[in-house]
């Protein structure tokens, strides 16, 4: 019993042919006469011979393999981001290795040491909240491995190539809805500030505010690092002010709002009845709530990470220079519940 991988060289030493032969026979060579080819056909088909991918790959130079590097998949967000991501490459024969960072700088460089030592033919990164040096990441393109950084905006790192989420126009969105709802005092609850979209859906919130003629209050504004004692803490402040109580919420994403919403409905505060909330995410399972957010912002995750995938597939193939560097920006969608 065959109990090793059958190989071409195997192939060719029991036909008594030429590796070359067996190969171009193999793969239907016009050159190789049929008798030739059936002789090779029947025989790797006899021993079950399977095509070495990664020989195959080596030789043209490249491994077929993208490397991902996201904070959590337990974040729905990035798990439909990932499925427009591995969906491109699958329909262009790339396959794709995921590391998650956990949002740890440690770990994500070490993420990205693990992949460059895999000679994978390009990557795309979601950074940690903390990552503020670039240097992990310029080892790829110094071996000329592109880089497409998604859906978190190295805002440090200016000069590369990213596809992001519109979630300026998603924050306005939301705002402008709120106040057509005849809201004056609506709160902003948003993410850890080292986050740089965390200011642009801020600057979505506070543009709207400007259009409609609302005055801005530092008071409705407050920041949660995304675990549920920091929101618990947010939420406080909102609601500590007997002036500038919220009769609106914007929220960062609908986790962070779940958490506050549990916490002034657990407190029994007088205003959670007639509070109105609205957070970035859209979660599939928000139609089976008793109170659920007034409406989402849906963020459109898969079209960010096929337009992510798009985007290193054409660098790889050079039909956009390295240094031409691309913007690209999704727009997300109100949706009413």
């Amino acid at each position: 019993m065959q109990n090793t991988p059958v190989t071409l060289k195997y192939l060719a030493e029991k036909l008594k042919m030429s590796i070359s032969t067996v190969s171009k026979a193999l793969n239907n060579y016009p050159t190789i006469n049929e008798f030739t080819k059936k002789r090779v056909q029947d025989l790797a088909t006899e021993l079950h011979f399977t095509p070495n991918k990664s020989a195959i790959n080596l030789k043209q130079g490249r491994s077929k393999i993208i490397g991902i590097i996201l904070p959590n998949l337990l974040d729905h967000f990035f798990t439909r981001s990932v499925y427009g991501l591995e969906q491109f490459a699958s329909k262009h024969g790339y396959n794709v290795i995921i590391s998650q960072s956990h949002d740890s700088l440690e770990k994500e460089i070490q993420s990205a040491n693990m992949l460059l030592q895999t000679r994978v033919d390009g990557l795309i990164v979601a950074i940690s909240k903390h990552t503020q040096d670039f240097s992990h990441f310029n080892e790829f393109e110094k071996m000329g491995t592109p880089v497409v950084y998604y859906t978190r905006n190295p805002s440090f790192n200016l000069s590369c190539h990213k596809v992001l989420c519109n979630t300026f126009q998603g924050a306005y969105q939301a705002t402008k809805f709120l106040i057509e709802r005849g809201h004056q005092n609506i709160a902003y609850l948003g993410g850890p500030k080292m986050i740089s979209f965390t200011h642009d859906r801020f600057n979505g919130y506070i543009h709207a505010l400007k259009d409609h003629g609302i005055p801005f209050s530092a008071e409705l504004v407050a920041y949660t690092d995304f675990d549920k004692e920091s929101t618990i803490t947010a939420i406080k402040n909102l609601f500590s002010s007997e002036d500038k109580i919220p009769t609106a919420l914007v929220a960062f994403k609908e986790p962070i709002l779940f958490d506050a919403m549990k916490y002034l409905r657990s407190v029994n505060h007088p205003n959670f009845q007639q509070l109105e909330c609205i957070g970035f995410g859209n979660t599939s399972f928000i139609s089976y709530f008793n109170s659920p957010p007034v409406a989402s912002i849906e963020e459109n995750p898969e079209s960010v990470g096929e337009n992510a995938m798009k985007l290193l597939l054409q660098l790889l193939n050079r039909n956009i220079e390295t240094n031409d560097y691309q913007k690209i920006l999704v727009d997300c969608k109100l949706v009413v519940h």
